[in-house]
């Protein structure tokens, strides 16, 4: 356990991976972040010690999705996951909150509703605008167009070798590359209904559903959302060959 700046870093023991990769090879994943820019920081460092540490030939950190909404960094937090991991390949996963969020930028007139009741208030309070006297291409502008445009070009799923990762979870009754969008992004109670095998496979790396703690017990799947607007952590899993080890970093306890 590492303390630094008021935040804590826990970097777990290696365990055996739940797929193996190529030995020289790195991938890192990050779960909700939901506006907590502070830890997605200190999660970046936690990463990019493990990547000096290793050396892998190639490496990948992949954001799980749901960077913004209900924290009061959102912004930062895209803008930390679009500059990522300096020496990695960086992915940024879209999640329910992002899709919500392009819907109200894409203009859709029953978008702002669900939106806001889903956390989306904080990011009108951090660019101190008023969600019902403000239309989104006024929000747009002040957001600014290249994010938005590279939030707009977010992929919905990645895979390596036999690992997936998405936000949500998959259809497992579905091939891999037939995979509906909106299951990637939203799935819940069928996704928790179907604990593998998957397709081809694969190992599915996703975060969407918060649990306090993040199990390893499953040969299929890992969940790395730990609540962080719930429990303030953040958790990060990087695959190194043929291990893993998962990262969490949450605000230092400070007695009163």
């Amino acid at each position: 356990m590492q303390t630094l700046n008021g935040h804590t870093t826990l970097r777990f023991n290696w365990r055996p991976a739940i797929r193996a990769l190529p030995d020289d090879c790195l991938v890192a994943a990050i779960g909700d972040v939901h506006g907590h820019a502070d830890l997605l920081a200190v999660m970046h460092d936690a990463i990019k010690r493990e990547l000096d540490e290793i050396g892998p030939r190639s490496a990948t950190v992949i954001h799980l999705g749901d960077l913004i909404d209900r924290g009061p960094q959102n912004i930062d937090s895209l803008l930390l996951a679009r500059r990522g991991i300096e020496g990695a390949v960086n992915i940024t996963l879209r999640g329910n909150h992002e899709d919500r969020f392009l819907a109200y930028l894409a203009g859709r007139s029953d978008a702002i509703g669900p939106w806001i009741d889903a956390g989306g208030g904080s990011m009108f309070k951090e660019l101190d605008l008023d969600p019902w006297n403000v239309n989104p291409e006024e929000f747009r502008r002040r957001f600014g167009e290249d994010l938005a445009q590279w939030l707009e070009a977010t992929p919905f799923m990645h895979r390596i070798n036999q690992l997936v990762f998405v936000h949500a979870g998959i259809d497992p009754k579905r091939p891999l590359d037939r995979q509906d969008p909106y299951t990637l992004m939203w799935t819940r109670r069928e996704w928790l209904d179907q604990p593998g095998p998957y397709p081809e496979g694969v190992a599915v790396i996703h975060g969407h559903i918060p649990r306090r703690t993040v199990d390893f017990r499953s040969h299929h799947r890992i969940d790395l959302d730990s609540g962080v607007v719930n429990w303030g952590v953040l958790s990060g899993l990087v695959i190194s060959g043929g291990r893993m080890r998962l990262l969490q970093v949450s605000h230092a306890f400070s007695p009163s």
